[in-house]
């Protein structure tokens, strides 16, 4: 991973979490809300640890992570720009769940 895919990988965790964020929880189940908050929890998480994050503090060990994660995170990205229905857009981030939360730790 490189200083420019690191600012991509931030960029990309920015676009998740303000996608997340605008779903209109009015219109999803009950389930589907609880769902919401699991999976904003972890995206902020994600997004605050990634803004404050220095590439150059990090490991080698954890670049190599971040690249794979951030493989996950362009995926559900691009998903999600082809996606309306807000249920359609959650069950894409809730198959991102893992990604975003271990994305939170290891920043």
């Amino acid at each position: 991973m490189t200083p420019s895919d690191f600012e991509a990988l931030q960029n990309d965790v920015h676009a998740v979490f303000s996608a997340l964020y605008l779903i209109d929880v009015e219109v999803l189940s009950t389930e589907q809300r609880k769902q919401h908050q699991q999976v904003l929890a972890a995206a902020y998480l994600a997004f605050v640890n990634a803004e404050n994050a220095r590439y150059t503090a990090l490991s080698t060990k954890a670049k190599g992570e971040l690249g794979e994660l951030a493989g996950h995170v362009k995926t559900m990205r691009t998903q999600l720009a082809e996606l309306e229905a807000p249920n359609e857009q959650l069950g894409v981030l809730g198959k991102g769940l893992d990604a975003l939360a271990r994305l939170a730790k290891l920043l």
